[in-house]
């Protein structure tokens, strides 16, 4: 029965399998699971390797970048695709509590690049995890970090606190650092630390269908309401079961208040960013157009940055395809088929 797959179809259909694993990695007392996807061919395997950072919210697990494999895989995947659990989240063990300062994510996923990729990897900085890179970039710099790929970032003043207002900001993001920044972080932490805390969490992650998760996506994150699908409120039902993944959630919540740890200015960071970025915003929000290019004049070597049209907040997510096909544009401009013979 042999001759059963040595056929043209068969063949064909063996080559386009995605080559994913899953694999778990310890750090600093966790334990997390990461999504390894191969390159689809050797010459691929020359490019530098995808590493992905998901996004902070309530169930939000590295399951985001899920249909970006999907797609990356779709394209022939291009180059190797990582996306690891943040601690704290999804099915990361144990969820100690503590405050989640960009630094620890960080240095946790550093560890990763140096441990399971090995070379410098591009960075696909989903949303406000853009101070994770950023101190990435200042702990390790172009020996970890070949390139960026911002997908739909924060606006400037979320980094640089003298950074001109831009229009449609929403008020937290708008308002500028303060002195009590850091008193409002603490009590925002120490709440989130109290039973009172623990209820609210639950309470957002509760009800038939998860309606108040599915109220705040389709308002806030997404530029279709169809896109929130089964597959989005699974996964932020399943990751928001354990109620000790609230840390990291109010980690990142209290500390981007204006003044918080997450707002630190890092705009020295981001004009030091010497390797080849890449910037995605989607045009369905207002203002989207002058957002993208008040980033894309703040980097040194912007590469292949583009407007999403039916797109907004979550862009590897509800925008797959499109991210995939730019993604790969990117590698192509700066990387070429095989960049160790460049």
């Amino acid at each position: 029965m042999w001759w059963l797959f040595s056929t043209p179809q068969a063949l064909a259909l063996v080559a386009s399998t995605p080559d994913w694993r899953t694999e778990r990695v310890r750090f600093d007392g966790q334990l997390y699971s990461s999504r390894w996807q191969r390159a689809g061919t050797a010459a691929s395997n020359d490019r530098p390797p995808l590493l992905c950072l998901p996004p902070i919210g309530v169930g939000i697990t590295r399951n985001f970048y899920n249909p970006l494999h999907r797609e990356w895989a779709a394209l022939g995947a291009p180059s190797d695709l990582h996306s690891p659990e943040l601690l704290g989240n999804g099915d990361a063990s144990p969820k100690p509590r503590r405050f989640y300062s960009p630094s620890v994510w960080a240095e946790q996923l550093l560890d990763y690049q140096r441990r399971s990729i090995g070379r410098p990897a591009i960075l696909v900085v989903q949303g406000g995890l853009l101070p994770v890179a950023l101190e990435m970039w200042r702990m390790a710099g172009a020996e970890a970090i070949a390139g960026v790929s911002l997908c739909s970032p924060p606006p400037l003043r979320f980094i640089s606190p003298e950074a001109p207002e831009e229009k449609y900001v929403r008020g937290r993001f708008r308002g500028k650092p303060s002195a009590p920044g850091r008193l409002k972080q603490r009590a925002a932490w120490a709440l989130s630390n109290s039973p009172a805390g623990a209820l609210f969490f639950r309470y957002l992650g509760s009800g038939d269908g998860l309606p108040r998760i599915r109220s705040f996506s389709e308002r806030n994150l997404f530029y279709s309401t169809e896109k929130v699908d089964d597959e989005w409120i699974q996964m932020c039902d399943y990751g928001s079961r354990d109620a000790r993944s609230r840390f990291a959630t109010f980690s990142y919540l209290a500390g981007t208040i204006p003044g918080g740890a997450w707002r630190d200015d890092r705009a020295a960071l981001l004009s030091s960013l010497d390797v080849p970025c890449q910037v995605l915003r989607g045009g369905g929000i207002a203002g989207a157009e002058e957002r993208l290019q008040a980033l894309v004049a703040s980097v040194p070597r912007p590469s292949c940055c583009e407007l999403v049209p039916e797109g907004r907040a979550v862009l590897p997510y509800e925008n797959a395809r499109v991210t995939a096909e730019l993604l790969a544009r990117f590698l192509e401009a700066n990387w070429g088929s095989s960049p160790s013979s460049s």
